[in-house]
């Protein structure tokens, strides 16, 4: 028996995604088809090809005698490594591939800098639970049904220390009233609580009863919180038209319209990029300027580092309106100026 660890190839993509259906298939066995495809659909062949290429993207698969035998999805974000999804094909269990796997995976998250890796993992697949204890890994938090629709089990393994730029993290967010800043804040601290950070939310209102400012502050860390306020956040939003000196941030993403498409040399930090035109695009892209915020979410998800793969958008907005605003985040969170 001769089997290698290596790097996904483009070549093994097809075979590799079909074991991923298969795995998805047990895992959910008793799950509605529905619910099953909801899972499939976020790896198609053609986007796990893409992701291929990306830095951040680890992507292994285990060979026995060049047949596919096993698979790693994970991805490094913050620091942090995020063990997506680790399959088995039922015909090479019971050979210590999955060891092999975790082994090769923390070697590499190490090698990039990582101070920790983390994962989720159902209650239901104990050898799967003993296997990650095995390898370091401790629960931290029991998330139950109401969260993602079904119970799961965070756990975490630390690789090095926490250092001090990733010890926590501040956000604020700025606009007028009916551009949904309340909204977008609530939502993306419930994100990051879901994903295992501690978070502070203080939300600031102007003294006009209608029209007037709103601005919220966000903290998140990995440790518990000690001052959850602060005088400059590492990145801010500004959806205003017009500048909003309460916005202290190292960078600035910003409505182009409050700088009529050109650097005014103002105090704020935003390079060209990161002067967006939110609602131009929400009228153009989804006919109705009440996506903005929606765009906005989904860029500030990407700066800040967050994949959306892990993120189960289903429980933080109303149905009514759910396919429209995850294809406006996800249209924000894949923008290029």
């Amino acid at each position: 028996m001769t089997f290698t660890i290596e790097n996904l190839k483009e070549s093994d993509v097809e075979a590799v995604v079909k074991l991923f259906h298969i795995i998805i298939d047990e895992l959910h066995e008793k799950s509605l088809e529905v619910e099953r495809l909801h899972f499939k659909d976020m790896y198609p062949a053609e986007e796990v090809t893409n992701r291929l290429s990306n830095k951040d993207c680890i992507y292994l698969v285990v060979r026995e005698n060049d047949n596919v035998a096993g698979f790693m999805f994970a991805w490094v974000s913050e620091g942090v490594g995020n063990i997506h999804w680790m399959g088995i094909a039922p015909e090479h269990r019971k050979k210590g591939y999955g060891d092999k796997l975790i082994e090769e995976t923390i070697k590499i998250f190490t090698e990039k800098g990582c101070y920790e890796a983390k994962l989720f993992t159902y209650p239901s697949e104990k050898a799967a639970y003993h296997l990650f204890q095995k390898h370091g890994f401790r629960e931290a938090a029991f998330i139950d049904r109401r969260f993602f629709g079904t119970n799961i089990i965070f756990m975490v393994r630390k690789i090095t220390p926490v250092p001090e730029e990733h010890r926590s993290k501040k956000i604020v967010l700025a606009g007028e009233a009916g551009q949904g800043i309340k909204l977008m804040a609530h939502a993306l601290a419930n994100i990051l609580a879901k994903l295992g950070k501690e978070v502070a939310l203080n939300l600031v209102y102007d003294a006009a009863v209608r029209g007037g400012n709103i601005r919220a502050e966000i903290v998140y860390s990995d440790e518990p919180i000690a001052v959850p306020f602060f005088e400059e956040a590492d990145i801010g939003l500004q959806l205003s038209k017009t500048l909003d000196p309460t916005v202290h941030a190292r960078l600035v993403l910003i409505e182009s319209s409050a700088c009529d498409a050109e650097c005014k040399k103002c105090e704020l930090r935003c390079p060209a990029s990161d002067r967006i035109p939110f609602e131009k695009l929400a009228v153009e892209q989804f006919s109705s300027p009440i996506f903005v915020n929606m765009i906005a979410l989904g860029r500030l998800l990407s700066k800040i580092g967050i994949n959306i793969e892990t993120v189960n958008f289903a429980a933080e907005f109303p149905s009514q309106f759910l396919g429209e605003n995850v294809k406006a985040i996800r249209y924000g969170y894949t923008y290029k100026d």
